[in-house]
Parts: C-alpha cells; sequence; structure tokens
C-alpha cells in the first residue's frame, strides 16, 4: 500500500482481525523519503530496521531524537506522537508491529537461532519475522527471509536464523 504522502509503501503480513480496524498488525514499510510517519491514536508500536543506512527519528513535543542503524534492536513508542524520520543516505526497510494500547502486553526480542529451540509461552501469541536464515516452524514447513507467522503457545522450531519474535499477552478484562 502506498502511503498518502507518498514517501513510502507498507505491506501488512498478518493482521488482526483480518477485516475493519485492527487489534494488532505486523507490516514491513520501505521508507523513501524524510518526512512524518501516521499518526495511530491509541495503539503502540514497535519498529525496527530491516535495512538501510538508518533513520533519525525525531519526535515533536519534546524533541527528542532516537537514531535507528541497522543493528535490528527494537524500538518501541506510543503511536499518536507526532514522529519525522531523517534518513541517512538513502531509503530504508522495517518492520513495525502495531496493537491496541490496554489489550494487549507485549515483549519484542531479537532470537538467534542455531539449532533446535521452541519459541512462545504457553498464555501468549507469538508472531515472528524471519531476518535472516531459514527455520522449520512445527509442521508448518519451512520459513525464509521476509516470512512471518503468528501462532498462540509453545512452538517446537529448528534452523539458523535471525529472528524477530514478538509476544502478545492479551489482558484480562
Amino acid at each position: 500500500m502506498p502511503w498518502r504522502n507518498g514517501g513510502g509503501s507498507t505491506s501488512e503480513l498478518v493482521r488482526v482481525p483480518l477485516g475493519g480496524e485492527f487489534d494488532w498488525r505486523l507490516s514491513v514499510a520501505t521508507v523513501a523519503v524524510d518526512g512524518p510517519f501516521s499518526v495511530f491514536a491509541g495503539f503502540d508500536r514497535v519498529i525496527w530496521l530491516l535495512s538501510g543506512n538508518g533513520m533519525d527519528l525525531c519526535f515533536e513535543g519534546d524533541d527528542s531524537v532516537v537514531t535507528l542503524r541497522c543493528s535490528m534492536k527494537p524500538f518501541t513508542f506510543a503511536g499518536e506522537r507526532a514522529v519525522r524520520a531523517t534518513l541517512v543516505d538513502g531509503s530504508t526497510t522495517d518492520l513495525n508491529l502495531m496493537w491496541r494500547r490496554g489489550r494487549y502486553d507485549v515483549a519484542a526480542a531479537r532470537v538467534d537461532l542455531d539449532g533446535a529451540a521452541s519459541l512462545g509461552e504457553s498464555d501468549a501469541r507469538s508472531v515472528v519475522y524471519v531476518a535472516a536464515g531459514s527455520l522449520v516452524l512445527g509442521d508448518e514447513g519451512e520459513l525464509s527471509v521476509g516470512d512471518a507467522a503468528d501462532w498462540t503457545g509453545r512452538l517446537r522450531c529448528r534452523g539458523q536464523a535471525t529472528l524477530l519474535h514478538h509476544q502478545l499477552v492479551l489482558r484480562v478484562r
């Protein structure tokens, strides 16, 4: 989906629920030029820089600046914060998870898989993005760079891969 401001595009990988307003979504965005991020009031978001030389996120109000470089470290911020991206020598690609604030507790972590492991917790929904390498996820088949998957509970996997793993725990109301 091209952005309304012409500054980039977004590809949704996972959206829950599928139709209408989402509770959470995982997407990959290409930021082609300097400019503002879209505002998502009532949502929190975590962003990971996947490729490119980086960008600086300049937040209005407190004039803070967050520097993102391709270290695959997550940065979390409120979706209603006004932020402008300034690119460092060319376009970037990033991974974004956005979720409705107050509905989920979210943890994000980089997982460097070398062999077999279990991912996820029994009370959590997991969503992963394969940033490097490949893996076999349970009985679901092989995933490679750029693939994403989501599931609930613990799941066995094996392979050599760098995964960007998110756990979403539904808050009890």
